[in-house]
């Protein structure tokens, strides 16, 4: 008789036994029983040394050796019968089991090792979090800390100017105390001049301070947006993190459950180490937290370039995606519309292109209304606008019928209610009868004015219309915008591809571009550089960006499709040159189909 499957778990076979301690299967009874039975039956268990349980239900005996090719194990009769050919490459089963033991015990410092990775990017992905809500909230605090500053200021003025009222009015009632029965009218009547005035004060307090309070929520809400892509990518980041450690955690327990039964490691050691070590390779996206606080510590409070109020910034700093925000039909109230300028984030210049019907208007994006500014005269019309320093605004115009030596009533400056204060002169250059005069404003609030297709750039002090300075530029240009540096943005006339940086000097920086370049836009808080190019029938816009911090760098921003009202492509061209692409301080960039008014917004993604 032999014996097999010693110190097995169950219940005595035996008869009328339920012994469950010291089990012993014996192979030819083909029973599990325990001492006492299988002395009755005069049963022999003749237990071999190291693996007395293992044995071969086919042929009946012990199984003393292993298979590697197959990874079975063998008994004499399997292995001279079965597997004594090529490629099986037989082993002994004590050896077999030390061998694939190893392989799993090394799996398992793996995972042990895998389980540790995984506490340790866990903890990552927290501190990622915490330090992206840090970093905002110090962004945050520094938004409101410039709002706050300029909200006090602006109330110290408030004060200032109602004690001046007072004082003023104080003085007036006071000389007329010596006849006051005389002057008691006059003075009801100045009382009632200084409620008005400080009611007018007040009133022109609040208008002051609403867009300030309007950026404030405007930079909260921003800032708001990006806290929930952080917030998404990160959950996202979590969700694969706790997947990668429940899995890990499985194949570790795998791994302890087949390591305590060496039957288990012959019958599913091969499956396991195959099935496992899949799961250990699959990678931590470490990568990923490192690129979110990476794009996390870009994002600030960009102010300006020098150029605007000390509160009027955005959010930025981040790669972002250019997304169409909001589409303005204006054909209602101007057939051909191009954008000329811009007062401030929400009010737009626009020139009618109609023949006969050149008039200017301002369009405001919030609310969608335009109004009517500049009224065509018959020979000239406005074709670029800038605002100067002390709240005035300077146009540039088209004329026909030029003559003499010098141009005037070319430019013109308005105060903020449209109303004509005075026209520039400057030197007439060619003896076309069209002329076009093109005007921007340097940070000290000088007019910066070229006729088209001429070499030279005036500085002009808008005060007494004086010519301050003359620039002689290289070749024939047309002037587009100011960097912050005092450099002048120009393209080439006729447009070619490239933009044109000049200095005071007249020395000139050239960007490239691998289209013709229509139009040029500069961001006033950034300084960075696009231009307007199209496609080759000029049936498509295109926006790219081609400098930022100073450097080249191409990047794609917006293609949109031109009004299909404009059939010739000679009248797709003119538009592209005629009609401006716009930055406002907040970063929405304002472009113009033929039809529509497009608002174009980088939005925070991850």
């Amino acid at each position: 008789m032999a014996s097999e499957l010693s110190s097995v778990e169950g219940v005595c076979e035996g008869d009328d036994c339920e012994a469950n301690a010291d089990l012993t299967f014996y192979v030819k009874e083909k029973k599990k029983l325990c001492h006492d039975c299988a002395s009755k039956k005069e049963c022999l268990g003749i237990a071999r040394k190291g693996m007395p349980y293992l044995y071969c239900e086919k042929h009946d005996k012990h199984i003393d050796m292993y298979c590697k090719t197959h990874c079975v194990g063998l008994c004499v009769s399997c292995a001279v019968i079965d597997h004594h050919e090529k490629p099986c490459v037989r082993q002994d089963l004590e050896d077999a089991i030390m061998e694939i033991k190893a392989k799993l015990n090394i799996l398992k410092k793996k995972a042990m090792e895998k389980l540790e990775l995984c506490r340790v990017h866990g903890k990552h992905i927290r501190e990622c979090r915490q330090s992206a809500d840090e970093h905002l909230q110090s962004i945050k605090e520094k938004v409101d800390s410039v709002i706050e500053k300029a909200i006090a200021s602006d109330k110290v003025r408030e004060q200032e100017d109602t004690a001046k009222i007072d004082q003023e009015i104080d003085g007036k009632n006071q000389k007329l105390q010596e006849e006051i029965q005389k002057m008691q009218d006059k003075i009801r009547e100045n009382d009632e001049e200084r409620k008005k005035r400080h009611d007018e004060n007040n009133t022109n307090a609040d208008k002051r301070q609403e867009p300030i309070q309007n950026k404030q929520c405007e930079l909260h809400a921003d800032i708001q947006n990006i806290a929930q892509e952080i917030e998404r990518k990160v959950g996202e980041l979590e969700k694969s993190w706790q997947d990668d450690t429940k899995s890990t955690k499985t194949a570790n327990q795998t791994l302890d459950n087949i390591l305590e039964d060496d039957q288990n490691i012959v019958k599913d050691g091969h499956r396991v180490n195959t099935s496992v070590s899949d799961t250990l390779k699959k990678p931590l996206n470490e990568g990923e937290v490192k690129e979110i606080n990476h794009i996390v510590s870009g994002v600030r409070f960009v102010k300006d370039a020098g150029r605007e109020m000390m509160y009027d910034g955005r959010i930025d700093g981040f790669g972002g995606e250019w997304k169409l925000i909001d589409t303005i039909n204006v054909t209602n109230d101007i057939t051909y519309p191009i954008i000329v300028g811009c007062m401030d984030e929400c009010n737009i210049i626009i020139t009618d292109r109609l023949e006969g019907s050149l008039h200017t208007y301002m369009l405001n994006l919030n609310t969608k209304h335009t109004q009517r500014v500049v009224k065509f005269s018959n020979t000239s019309w406005v074709v670029s606008c800038a605002v100067l320093n002390d709240d005035k605004v300077v146009c540039g115009k088209a004329y026909r019928g030029s003559t003499g030596d010098s141009l005037n009533g070319r430019i013109s400056v308005y105060d903020r209610r449209w109303k004509l204060i005075n026209d520039v002169t400057i030197p007439r250059n060619t003896t076309n009868d069209f002329t076009r005069v093109d005007v921007t404003a340097d940070q000290d609030g000088m007019i910066i004015t070229a006729e088209e297709g001429q070499s030279k750039i005036y500085v002009i002090n808008p005060a007494d219309g004086k010519i301050m300075d003359t620039i002689t530029c290289k070749k024939k240009i047309c002037i587009c915008d100011m960097l912050s540096s005092g450099h002048i943005i120009a393209r080439p006339w006729p447009e070619d591809r490239r933009v044109l940086i000049i200095d005071r000097e007249g020395a000139q920086r050239e960007i490239p571009h691998s289209n013709v370049i229509r139009n040029v836009c500069i961001d006033p808080k950034t300084d960075d550089l696009y231009v307007v190019t199209s496609d080759e029938d000029i049936k498509t816009c295109v926006i790219d960006q081609v400098m930022s911090e100073g450097e080249m760098k191409k990047r794609r921003v917006a293609p949109f499709p031109l009004s299909t009202g404009m059939v010739e492509g000679p009248e797709r061209r003119a538009h592209l040159l005629s009609s401006r692409v716009i930055m406002t301080s907040s970063g929405k960039m304002i472009a113009c189909d033929g039809d529509n008014i497009l608002v174009f917004k980088k939005l925070f993604s991850l």
